[in-house]
C-alpha cells in the first residue's frame, strides 16, 4: 500500500489514452492515499515548461535532493491540477520510486499551501484504463450488501 507523500511512477490516460502520459510513465506525488486516491504530476524541468504563459502555471520546482525527495534532475511539481481516480485502486509497492519512496514532510506543505487557489483542478480518471495501463495498478474489489 502506498501512503500519502510517496512518489511513485505509472502511465496515466491523459488528456486521451493514446497520448504520451499513457505511453510513457511519469512520476507522481500522492496526495491522498484513501478512496479517492489523488496524484500531483512531477516533469523534469525543461526550458519550455518554465514559460509563463504555458502549462503548468503554477508549479514548486524541487531540486534534486535525496533529504527531500528522489528527483535526479531539476523537477517542476505542477501545482494546476491533481489527477483522481474514479473507482478505488491498489498500487503495488514495485511502483515506488527507487532512490526514496517519498517527500519529505517540508515539500508536501509547500504543494498543499500551492494547491489551494481557485483554478485548481482535479482530473477524474477512469480507474479502470489506468489499471490497464499499469501492471502494478489493480482494482480494489468493494464488498456488497447482504439483502436483508
Amino acid at each position: 500500500m502506498i501512503e500519502k507523500k510517496d512518489v511513485i511512477t505509472m502511465r496515466i490516460p491523459f488528456p486521451k489514452v493514446d497520448s504520451k502520459l499513457a505511453r510513457v510513465a511519469h512520476m507522481y506525488i500522492c496526495l491522498e492515499n484513501k478512496y479517492p486516491k489523488k496524484f500531483l504530476k512531477c516533469q523534469t524541468e525543461t526550458p519550455r515548461r518554465v514559460r509563463p504563459n504555458s502549462p503548468p502555471y503554477r508549479y514548486i520546482k524541487a531540486m534534486p535532493d535525496i533529504h527531500h525527495n528522489p528527483f535526479i534532475n531539476p523537477t517542476l511539481v505542477d501545482c494546476d491540477k491533481s489527477f483522481v481516480m474514479d473507482y478505488d485502486i491498489s498500487i503495488n509497492k514495485k511502483s515506488l520510486t527507487l532512490r526514496r519512496r517519498d517527500i519529505s514532510e517540508e515539500l508536501f506543505c509547500k504543494l498543499e499551501k500551492k494547491i489551494r487557489h481557485d483554478d485548481f483542478e482535479e482530473i477524474v480518471l477512469d480507474a479502470n484504463i489506468v489499471a490497464l495501463l499499469n501492471d502494478d495498478i489493480k482494482l480494489v474489489k468493494r464488498k456488497t450488501q447482504r439483502a436483508r
